[in-house]
């Protein structure tokens, strides 16, 4: 069949629900056949925008996106987006329709000489297809890479002439089963005599097959558990034995300071979530998906590579009818106690705490770097898997309004919260046309504290100066009515709540611009 057609075969035949696109000359053979699919193409404003859309649905559902882009300029947009989905294991596969490489130095549209150079170090894996003939192997070959362990982007270069050329299609292969079971002779050895034992839990756990045995292991031997900021929600955090971030202050500190072994399982320990941030560790058993970050920041006594259901069920045989030493009725008496303190002194605490109060508690909410993001981050309690979604790969701005986008079509029946400052939303605002246009339901909170509010806050700690981050901003709910979506202000606390209980409605967009100064972030 031609190019075209084996390309829509294949993403139909992979179950994918939607491809993110900003048309071009390039891909509009392509952009026909889809939109004569049972894919659906989402159609951006920005391609920086619509990579963000697929990470963000990757991260709700758990399966793959498709980022479909034209060559040059299109394919440089997509580059940060790239980078964050790399730094956090998200499965994106980014094809890019490319011109003929023998046609640049004549100074053919869009030319770039080995563009695929770019991403070479911020990707998994690149895939220049050179020969038509090996287009759909390519392609499997794209997708395992994708979403085997460790999971992340991938970059698949195609040239412009094998969309309307014949190609081969051959019979697919099945996904190999990826890892191996743990050994069960390390992992006795390193609980024995354990009385206190922790758990550190990472987004590797993000999935339906550990989290049950998991909950039974904490709850049977009494463990606590404490997650990663990638993390969050693997175990609500409305359970007994759930205390929170792991680089949070407080009861976390208290419960890595006595533990006689901590288990960190799914989660590569990055210095930026622990070591950086004063986490300190003693007998460390560190399970992961791949021996990648084993022991690049602690010191580690037993270390494997696993299937983290297995690791989870071999965990729970060695640890059956044993309960630990911990007294978790006085652990969680002392962070009611801490959590008491931070509500008296802090806004970011108290804003985040009442999200939590007035959202239901399925809201999927994604995240920007912003004063309140952070102090969710450490704060923000999160019942469901996949319903915390924060870019801290590489900590990218611009992100959670799109990404939110992405999440909201994955996770249609879920209500849908996009966090943002006023200086990132300014950036992406053009997609609000998007959320109009497909009639995406979003419910986006945008804080105003009139600048760039971490930086102010750091220029004031650093240099003693005010003012030095001042940005103009637009009237936020009258940009939002000019594209026919309901908005609203809030000037406290109290009109936050008031608007969040009694005038969102979860079944279409609103934008709330909530205005309120800096302060100091958590920690």
């Amino acid at each position: 069949m031609l190019g075209n057609a084996a390309i829509v075969h294949f993403l139909e035949g992979k179950d994918i629900q939607y491809v993110f696109h900003l048309p071009g000359i390039h891909t509009l053979s392509l952009y026909h056949a889809l939109k004569n699919s049972k894919v659906k193409v989402l159609v951006g404003r920005h391609e920086s925008n619509i990579a963000f859309m697929a990470d963000g649905f990757a991260r709700a559902t758990g399966r793959p996106a498709f980022v479909l882009v034209t060559p040059g300029p299109g394919l440089g947009n997509v580059v940060s987006a790239c980078m964050e989905a790399h730094a956090d294991d998200v499965p994106l596969i980014i094809i890019v329709v490319e011109v003929e490489q023998k046609d640049v130095e004549k100074g053919i549209l869009h030319g770039v000489r080995e563009p695929e150079a770019l991403f070479r170090n911020i990707s998994k894996e690149v895939f220049v297809i050179s020969d038509e003939k090996l287009l759909l192997i390519q392609l499997e070959a794209a997708f395992r890479a994708a979403v085997s362990p460790r999971q992340g982007p991938v970059v698949v270069s195609i040239p412009y002439r094998f969309l309307e050329q014949e190609v081969p299609f051959p019979e697919p292969e099945s996904l190999p089963q990826e890892g191996s079971p743990p050994d069960p002779e390390p992992l006795a050895m390193a609980l024995e005599g354990a009385e206190r034992p922790v758990i550190i839990g990472g987004g590797a756990l993000m999935e339906e097959g550990p989290r049950e045995l998991l909950d039974a292991l904490c709850r049977e031997s009494a463990i606590p558990f404490l997650a990663t900021a990638g993390g969050k929600g693997v175990l609500g955090e409305d359970g007994t034995y759930v205390f929170g971030n792991v680089a949070a202050r407080g009861i976390a500190r208290e419960i890595l300071g006595r533990a006689d072994v901590t288990i960190a399982l799914g989660t590569r320990l990055r210095a930026m979530d622990t070591k950086r941030r004063g986490v300190k560790l003693g007998r460390l058993v560190h399970i992961d998906v791949d021996g990648q970050w084993i022991g690049r920041n602690y010191r580690t006594r037993t270390a494997m590579a696993a299937r983290m259901k297995e690791a989870v069920e071999a965990l729970y045989r060695l640890m059956k009818n044993r309960r630990t030493s911990w007294d978790m009725e006085n652990l969680r008496k002392a962070r009611e106690s801490e959590e008491a303190g931070l509500a008296k002194n802090h806004a970011g605490f108290r804003i985040v705490r009442l999200l939590r109060q007035c959202i239901p508690p399925e809201t999927v909410t994604v995240w920007d770097l912003s004063l309140i993001a952070y102090w969710a981050e450490y704060h923000f309690p999160v019942y469901r898997q996949r319903s915390f979604i924060s870019p801290s790969g590489i900590s990218p701005i611009f992100y959670a309004f799109p990404a939110s986008l992405g999440a909201k079509l994955g996770k249609p029946d879920t209500p849908c919260l996009s966090v943002n400052g006023d200086a990132s939303f300014c950036a992406v605002a053009g997609e609000l046309a998007t959320i109009r246009q497909y009639d995406i339901p979003v419910v986006i909170l945008v804080h105003n504290n009139g600048g760039f509010g971490m930086l102010e806050y750091s220029m004031r700690r650093r240099y003693a100066v005010e003012d030095t981050m001042q940005l103009y901003t637009p009237d936020f709910p009258d940009l939002a009515r000019a594209f026919g979506i309901r908005a609203t202000r809030a000037e406290s606390l109290e009109d936050l709540r008031r608007i969040f209980l009694h005038e969102i409605a979860w079944d279409e967009p609103h934008l709330v611009e909530f205005r309120h100064p800096v302060f100091p972030p958590p920690w």
